[in-house]
């Protein structure tokens, strides 16, 4: 897993054409206002799914940056995808705070 500052999680999404996961619980279209993102760029998933679910479900996340608030459940998942099934993500370094401050 490793941590990427927003710009690295752009080109990284835009070359490997795969996602940044939010993994909060505020809409979608909220998300892409604040951070100006066009919305094929972006998606969700809740952490507590992933948790639970299979390899072949979660192999559609290789390569994509997970986000979350502050950084450290989006580390988390990243670690557990990388540990549990050698899936590969990134982690955007900071969470949603780092880019806009408190969201909530």
């Amino acid at each position: 897993m490793e941590n990427l500052e927003f710009e690295q999680a752009l080109e990284t999404v835009k070359s490997k054409g795969t996602k940044i996961v939010w993994l909060g619980n505020e809409p979608l279209d909220y998300i892409k206002n604040m951070l100006n993102l066009e919305g094929e760029l972006l998606t969700a998933a809740n952490p507590m799914e992933l948790l639970r679910a299979s390899k072949e479900e979660l192999l559609k996340y290789e390569g994509h940056v997970f986000m979350c608030y502050h950084g450290n459940t989006s580390a988390f998942v990243s670690e557990m995808l990388k540990e549990n099934h050698g899936i590969e993500t990134f982690n955007l370094k900071g969470g949603i705070t780092a880019l806009v401050g408190e969201i909530f």
